[in-house]
């Protein structure tokens, strides 16, 4: 299992006609956040997320490796912390609650 997660505007809605309807989101942060869920196969790791994400939840990724990368259609390269084993941060999250 692979998990990417990445924080910012989408538009989230409903799609499709009767009973044919599905919930999708589209948008840039979508886009990234499948781009690092992908990544988490060619790392062999369980999740990558964004540094921004990181930042914004107050988590202390210094421990784990960060890179960066360009994503297709964006200027800026975005720095990501890639995560072996997500028991381990649910450990030390809980330890600092």
């Amino acid at each position: 299992m692979g998990i990417g997660i990445h924080a910012g505007p989408a538009v989230v809605g409903w799609m499709g006609y009767a009973e044919t309807t599905y919930l999708t989101a589209v948008g840039d942060t979508v886009h990234v956040a499948s781009r690092l869920e992908g990544l988490t196969k060619e790392y062999h790791c369980q999740l990558v997320l964004s540094e921004h994400v990181a930042r914004c939840v107050g988590i202390d990724l210094t421990a784990y490796p960060r890179h960066e990368l360009t994503v297709r259609n964006r200027t800026e390269p975005l720095m990501i912390y890639v995560v072996e084993d997500v028991h381990r941060i649910a450990a030390a999250l809980a330890a600092d609650s």
